[in-house]
C-alpha cells in the first residue's frame, strides 16, 4: 500500500523577540557611531562688564548687505558698490589697508538679506584679517 506524506503547514516565526532585537540594534548603533560636530561661527564676544570703545570713523569699514547686493563705504575710501560677493571678496583683498588691528568692519544686514550672504561677506571679513566686527541688522 502506499502511503500519502500530508503536507505540513509552514511553520510560523514568533515576532515577539523582533521590536527587542530592533531595539537594541538601534541603541548599539548610536552608541558606537561618531558624531561629527560642525565648527560654527568663530566669534569672540565682549566680557559682560566690559566698557564700549570709541572708534575713529575713518578706521569703520561700514559694509551694508542687502538681498543679492553689497556696499562698503569709509572716510577714506568712499562708497563702492558690488553685484555680487565674488567680486566684494576681490577687491577687500586688494585694498591696501594699514593698521588692520586697528579697523572695525561693521556689516549691516536688512530683513531681506539671505543669511548665506550674511555669512559670506562676515568671511570674507574675518579672513581679510579684521579683528574687530560688529554685526547689526537694520529696521
Amino acid at each position: 500500500m502506499i502511503q500519502l506524506k500530508k503536507k505540513r503547514g509552514l511553520e510560523e516565526i514568533s515576532a515577539s523577540s523582533m521590536s527587542d532585537i530592533a531595539f537594541l540594534l538601534l541603541v548599539f548603533f548610536m552608541v558606537t557611531a561618531v558624531f561629527f560636530v560642525k565648527e560654527g561661527l568663530n566669534i569672540q564676544l565682549p566680557r559682560k562688564n566690559s566698557n564700549p570703545t570709541l572708534v575713529l570713523r575713518e578706521n569703520i569699514y561700514e559694509i551694508l548687505v542687502t538681498g543679492e547686493t553689497i556696499k562698503m563705504r569709509n572716510k577714506v575710501l568712499g562708497t563702492r558698490d558690488y553685484k555680487d560677493l565674488a567680486e566684494f571678496r576681490k577687491d577687500l583683498n586688494d585694498i591696501e589697508i594699514p593698521n588692520l588691528e586697528e579697523k572695525v568692519a561693521l556689516i549691516k544686514t536688512t530683513g531681506e538679506t539671505k543669511y548665506g550672504n550674511m555669512l559670506d561677506a562676515l568671511s570674507a571679513v574675518q579672513l581679510r584679517g579684521f579683528k574687530q566686527v560688529s554685526v547689526k541688522r537694520l529696521k
